[in-house]
């Protein structure tokens, strides 16, 4: 712009350039092009910043991109008063369905509060859609049904994750919440990358 520095007027241009490029990306990965290829339409699991959960979801809904992120309800007490509010049920992360290509994944990583796939180096980490289907079932209503917990895990244990989008990664517990519905904190490991995931169900994991 007229009487902005020459390296601020580069780098404003770089950005809108950037812009460009991202929202060009992103239509790969809208609904239109899952329609036109079902059979190669596959789910994976979007990493962005915690709280941004929903900002997310509604940039990507606003761009016709089918995104998935489980709620659940659950309350507090404020100044004597019980305040329900929903909630992310994995608090993180969100599903996401597209046709692989560099573009789509281009698209979407670049988006605001976006941090990235789950996945490392040998590719993006699939979600079957049997899990996904399943899920989709249980959190449906906004609220996730009482299911039987190992209470011998336990902050250290080694489990495998046996339901849900993360379902076949082997992950370490870093903490446990013993509640209503018993919840655990959990580092899984792809290919090298570390992911923790917080609110994990209990009943998700098989102890090793």
């Amino acid at each position: 712009m007229k009487g902005q520095p020459i390296a601020t007027q580069a780098k404003d241009g770089f950005r809108d350039r950037m812009r460009r490029i991202t929202q060009a990306s992103l239509k790969a990965a809208t609904m239109k092009v899952t329609e036109m290829h079902p059979d190669s339409a596959r789910w994976y699991c979007l990493h962005v910043k915690k709280g941004r959960e929903f900002d997310v979801e509604n940039t990507l809904a606003a761009a016709n991109v089918e995104a998935y992120m489980p709620r659940e309800k659950d309350s507090y007490i404020r100044r004597g008063k019980k305040i329900d509010v929903v909630q992310p049920a994995v608090p993180g992360y969100l599903l996401v369905r597209l046709v692989p290509s560099p573009e789509a994944f281009l698209g979407l990583r670049h988006q605001n509060h976006v941090v990235d796939f789950v996945g490392g180096t040998g590719g993006y980490h699939v979600v079957k859609d049997v899990h996904v289907a399943v899920f989709k079932a249980l959190f449906g209503d906004g609220n996730a049904p009482r299911v039987a917990t190992d209470k011998t895990i336990g902050q250290g244990t080694e489990a495998d994750i046996v339901f849900g989008p993360f379902t076949g990664f082997r992950c370490v517990v870093t903490a446990v919440k013993w509640c209503r519905e018993a919840r655990a904190s959990v580092r899984i490991d792809v290919q090298g990358r570390s992911f923790d995931i917080e609110r994990m169900p209990l009943a998700h994991l098989k102890k090793l």
